[in-house]
C-alpha cells in the first residue's frame, strides 16, 4: 500500500443559496469543488463552500474491516 491510499479524503459542504425555503446542501470531495463553483457560476447560482473537518473519510479500499 502507498501512503496516498491511506490518506483521508477532505470533504466540503456545498450550500446552494436562493434555491427555496430550504437551501440545497451537498457534500463533495475536494477535487469536485472547482467544478461545482464553475457550474454554479454558469447558471447564476450562489454557493457557500465550507470544509467538513469533522467528516474526514478514509478512502474505500474495497476491503471490509475484520473487526
Amino acid at each position: 500500500m502507498t501512503s496516498s491510499s491511506q490518506e483521508a479524503v477532505q470533504l466540503y459542504q456545498i450550500t446552494y443559496l436562493g434555491t427555496g425555503p430550504q437551501p440545497d446542501v451537498r457534500t463533495v470531495e475536494a477535487g469536485e469543488v472547482a467544478a461545482v463553483i464553475k457550474h454554479a457560476g454558469e447558471h447564476g447560482v450562489q454557493v457557500l463552500v465550507r470544509p467538513c473537518t469533522d467528516l474526514l473519510q478514509e478512502p474505500d479500499t474495497g476491503k471490509e474491516d475484520a473487526s
